[in-house]
C-alpha cells in the first residue's frame, strides 16, 4: 500500500523511477489481469466516479477546517470575546488532524479503505452542524476541534485508494490532480465562506458547509467501493458489508492493528524522520499562523478590508502554494536527471534551501508592510513567498523520506502530516500576545531567523548522517 499528501509523494516518483517501479510491478500486474474484482480492472467510468468522489472528501478536509477564518470577527462580535480569542477555535481541530490522520492508518489496513472513508466523514458531517448550530465560542470549538479530527482521513486514505485502481504508470498523474486539492483548500474554502458571510451571516455559510459535506458524503455512499484487493480470491464481496469493513481485507484485525501501530510509534523516531519533522514543524508554523490570524489584520488600520476583500486575499495563498508545488516538481526533475548515475536519495533535501530563503524573505515583507502601513500588495506580496517556501519544503522532505522508506509511505506520509499540524495548533496562542509586546517587524524578523536556523540545524544532520552511513556501508564493502 502506498500513501502521501499530494505534494509529497507526487516527487517521490519522479518519470524515471515510476518507469523502473512500472517494470517491477508488470509481473504482478499480468497475473491479476482480467480478474473483474481487481479494481485497476474496473471501467474507467467506475474509476473516475470514485475518484471524483475522493477528490470533494480531500478538498474538504483543510477546506473546511479553516472555513471559518474569514468569518472570525463576526463571531467574535456576535460572542462577545476578542477577535484574537474567536480566531482560536480552529487550533485545536489543526493540531487534532494530524493525530487523526496518525489513527485512521492501523484502521485502513486491518478494516480496508471504504469504511474509514465513509463513517468519519458522516462525523465530521454532524459535527460541522453542531458548529453551526452552536450559541457560545466554547461548544463551537469543542465542534470544530473534533471535525478536525475526523475530517482529515482523506489526507491519509487518498494514495491507497489511488495504488489500488491504477497501475504504476498512471501512479504520478493521478496523484497530481488529486494533489490539487491540498494545495488550493486551505486557501479557497475561507475565500467561499467569506463570500457567503458577507451576503448572509457566518451561520448561514458553515450551513453552506454541513450541506457541501452531505452532498459529499452522498457520493461517497453511492460511488465509494472497497478497493483493497485480495488476489485468488473469487468471492463477490458484499457492498453493504463492506461499509462495516467486514471482509474486505481478509487480514487478522488484532495482529494488523497492533503491526501497524507499533510501525509507526518506531518510524515517528527515526533520526531521519524525525529531524526533517522538525523543519516541517518549524516551517508550517508561520505559514498556518498568517492563515489563522491574517483577518484580524486586514479588518484593522490602516487596512480596513471588509469581508469580501479579506475573502479575496486567499487567493494568495493559492498562488504561491501552486509556485511551490511547482519549484518542487521541476527541482526534483532536475536534480534526479543531474545525478542520475550516482544517485543518493538525500540530493532532495537540497530542494529546501531556495524555498527556505523564499519563507525567510516572505515573512520579513509580510511583517515590514503591516508594521508600516504599507500598501496591502505588500502583504500579498509576503504572502505568496511564505507559501512558496512551505509547499516547496515539503515537497522535498516528502520526496527524501518517501523514497527512502518506500514501503511505509502510508505511516511515513501520516507522520509528517503530524508535524505539519502540530506547528500551526501552537501559533495562535503565543503569536498575538508576542506581536503586541514587541511590533509586528521584529517578530516578523525573528520567525524569519528561526526559519533559516531551524533547516539549517535539522536538515545539515540528516546530510551529514547519510554520509557517514554511506562510508560505513562501503568501507564494510570492500
Amino acid at each position: 500500500m502506498e500513501k502521501s499528501s499530494p505534494t509529497q509523494y507526487e516527487m517521490a516518483i519522479s518519470p524515471s523511477q515510476s518507469h523502473s517501479i512500472s517494470c517491477k510491478s508488470s509481473g504482478i500486474d499480468s497475473e491479476m489481469a482480467g480478474d473483474a474484482l481487481n479494481p485497476r480492472e474496473w471501467s474507467s467510468a467506475r474509476k473516475t466516479l470514485l475518484f471524483v468522489s475522493l477528490m470533494t472528501s480531500s478538498l474538504l478536509a483543510d477546506g473546511a477546517m479553516v472555513w471559518g477564518g474569514t468569518l472570525v470577527t463576526e463571531q467574535a462580535m456576535d460572542w462577545g470575546v476578542s477577535v484574537t480569542h474567536s480566531a482560536t477555535s480552529m487550533n485545536y481541530g489543526i493540531l487534532l488532524q494530524g493525530f487523526g490522520g496518525i489513527f485512521a492508518v492501523p484502521l485502513i489496513e486491518a478494516y480496508g479503505r471504504l469504511p474509514i472513508w465513509l463513517w468519519p466523514q458522516v462525523i465530521t458531517m454532524f459535527m460541522v452542524l453542531g458548529a453551526t448550530l452552536s450559541n457560545d465560542w466554547s461548544t463551537f470549538t469543542t465542534f470544530r476541534s473534533l471535525q478536525g479530527l475526523f475530517g482529515t482521513v482523506p489526507q491519509v486514505i487518498g494514495l491507497p485508494i489511488i495504488h489500488d485502481m491504477y497501475s504504476a504508470e498512471e501512479w504520478p498523474r493521478m496523484i497530481n490532480i488529486w494533489g490539487t486539492t491540498f494545495l488550493v483548500g486551505p486557501f479557497l474554502g475561507p475565500a467561499i465562506a467569506g463570500y457567503i458571510g458577507a451576503a448572509t451571516d457566518w451561520r448561514t455559510s458553515f450551513g453552506v458547509l454541513t450541506a457541501i459535506y452531505g452532498l459529499s458524503t452522498i457520493l461517497v455512499i453511492i460511488f465509494g467501493y472497497e478497493t483493497y484487493y485480495m488476489p485468488g480470491n473469487k468471492a463477490r464481496r458484499s457492498r453493504f458489508a463492506a461499509y462495516f469493513g467486514i471482509g474486505n481485507t481478509g487480514l487478522p484485525k488484532g495482529s494488523t492493528l497492533l503491526y501497524w501501530c507499533r510501525s509507526i510509534v518506531v518510524h515517528v523516531f527515526k533520526f531521519p524522520l524525525l529531524m526533517t519533522g522538525m523543519t516541517i514543524l518549524v516551517t508550517f508554523t508561520w505559514p498556518i499562523g498568517i492563515t489563522t490570524t491574517i483577518d484580524s489584520f486586514l479588518h484593522s488600520p490602516p487596512y480596513l478590508f471588509d469581508t469580501i476583500e479579506a475573502s479575496s486575499m486567499r487567493f494568495a495563498g493559492v498562488v504561491g502554494a501552486l509556485c511551490g508545488w511547482a519549484f518542487g516538481h521541476f527541482f526534483n526533475d532536475w536534480i534526479f536527471k543531474r545525478h542520475h548515475s550516482i544517485w543518493r536519495t538525500e540530493l532532495r533535501l537540497h530542494g529546501v534551501w531556495f524555498p527556505i530563503g523564499s519563507m525567510a524573505c516572505g515573512l520579513l515583507t509580510y511583517g515590514l508592510t503591516m508594521h508600516f502601513g504599507k500598501h496591502w500588495i505588500g502583504i500579498t506580496v509576503g504572502w505568496v513567498m511564505v507559501n512558496i517556501g512551505m509547499v516547496a519544503t515539503i515537497v522535498a522532505i516528502s520526496a527524501y523520506a518517501l523514497e527512502k522508506y518506500p514501503e511505509q509511505a502510508t505511516c511515513v506520509s501520516a507522520i509528517l502530516n503530524m508535524w505539519r499540524t502540530c506547528g500551526g495548533f501552537a501559533v495562535g496562542y503565543f503569536q498575538p500576545a508576542w506581536i503586541l509586546r514587541n511590533g509586528l517587524g521584529l517578530v516578523f524578523g525573528i520567525q524569519a531567523a528561526i526559519v533559516v536556523t531551524a533547516a539549517v540545524l535539522t536538515i545539515t544532520p540528516v546530510l551529514l548522517w547519510e554520509q557517514k552511513r554511506r562510508s560505513r556501508s562501503v568501507a564494510s564493502d570492500a
